[in-house]
């Protein structure tokens, strides 16, 4: 029970304060912290992220100092306050922080309407979960008590004297210790997206040949459908077309694809990739890859099924995938609510996660069968 817990007075003469970064250099280790690679990381390098860490900081609210933050020390603070940065200032602050209806002087950074998200989708939903903050035992997350501290290990990442490579080691040993290793995974297959930009992209076809196409952002997304998703969904896979930005036809695929019973007009408006599955029974997939836009949207698929009728295969050895480079891309987004139903979705950066859009089977969502 909360009752049980007593949470220590500010006391600033407990232990020294940490040195203290601007806000800006807050933002700025942020983003280097949860780089273009991280996963949703908008809310974990805005202000709002910046300005929490930094009040974390000002009042050394941090793990081993028996110093503890409410929410509401954020609420209140001001930009004025901001700017007293001296340790006379911010042991003044941590004081009049503990009676009653004190308020800092100046303009406040946030309107009461700002407390949620800061409390729920940023301090409990983010900072909690990646051990970036802690909290006293015995209090709910969304205790108004103070009961909140920064972990120790986080809080010396923006240790002004700590900068170059002894930052950046420091950093990657902070996210190897706690993050995820799916989060970490999809960090660098992102970070092979961006890299893959930079020039020509190598392929290792499913029977061992190797293939050269140009760089740019679709590249990578079509080498991890042919060396990653395959491997993954397919148990004899097989490419039958692929048409990339530099090249709109490779016609040493059309004998392979005439071989199993697929064939097409190289005039024809053909997908970016065909791929198959020549185990027992034949299995053909069109995928589209959007690195902005030409999902199988429900007029594509019916241009592409209309391109099976005249290849005489059935139509249930078909099926059509849109492929794109995260969930987070504006590529995805944008091109949601258009997606043909009984298509499938892939994401280069999350190989194991596969999405069936189909109308949903009522008797699958009864729970009494």
């Amino acid at each position: 029970m909360p009752g049980k817990h007593k949470t220590a007075e500010l006391q600033p003469s407990a232990s020294p304060l940490p040195e203290l970064p601007s806000i800006e250099e807050v933002r700025c280790r942020l983003e280097v912290i949860f780089p273009e690679t991280f996963p949703d990381r908008g809310i974990l390098v805005g202000i709002m992220a910046a300005r929490v860490i930094f009040v974390f900081l000002y009042g050394g609210f941090v793990e081993g100092q028996r110093r503890f933050l409410r929410p509401s020390h954020i609420y209140f603070f001001t930009e004025e306050q901001a700017k007293k940065t001296t340790n006379a200032d911010r042991d003044h602050w941590l004081l009049a922080a503990t009676r009653p209806g004190n308020r800092p002087e100046g303009k406040r950074w946030y309107a009461d309407t700002s407390r949620e998200p800061i409390r729920d989708d940023l301090m409990r939903n983010q900072l909690l979960r990646f051990g970036i903050m802690q909290k006293l035992p015995g209090y709910a997350v969304t205790s108004s008590s103070p009961i909140n501290f920064l972990s120790s290990d986080f809080a010396v990442l923006f240790d002004p004297e700590l900068s170059g490579k002894a930052l950046d080691a420091a950093i990657h040993e902070w996210q190897i210790k706690h993050l995820d290793p799916t989060i970490l995974q999809r960090m660098a297959l992102r970070a092979q997206g961006i890299h893959a930009k930079d020039g020509d992209v190598l392929i290792e076809m499913p029977d061992q040949t190797r293939i050269r196409i140009s760089g740019g952002p679709s590249s990578a997304i079509i080498k991890g459908l042919i060396e990653d998703f395959t491997v993954r969904y397919m148990e004899k896979p097989a490419v039958l077309w692929l048409s990339a930005s530099d090249k709109k036809a490779y016609p040493q695929f059309v004998e392979l694809a005439s071989s199993v019973g697929l064939k097409f007009d190289l005039n024809a408006e053909l997908p970016d990739l065909i791929l198959a599955d020549i185990g027992k029974s034949v299995r053909f997939l069109f995928c589209e890859v959007v690195a902005t836009d030409g999902a199988i949207t429900e007029t594509r698929k019916q241009a592409l099924l209309a391109l099976v009728s005249e290849s005489n295969i059935p139509v249930s050895a078909v099926q059509f995938l849109s492929a794109f480079e995260d969930r987070e891309s504006s590529a995805f987004r944008k091109n949601f609510s258009q997606l043909a139903l009984d298509s499938l979705v892939w994401f280069r950066t999350e190989p194991d996660l596969l999405v069936i859009l189909s109308m949903a089977n009522r008797s699958a969502l009864d729970p009494n069968k």
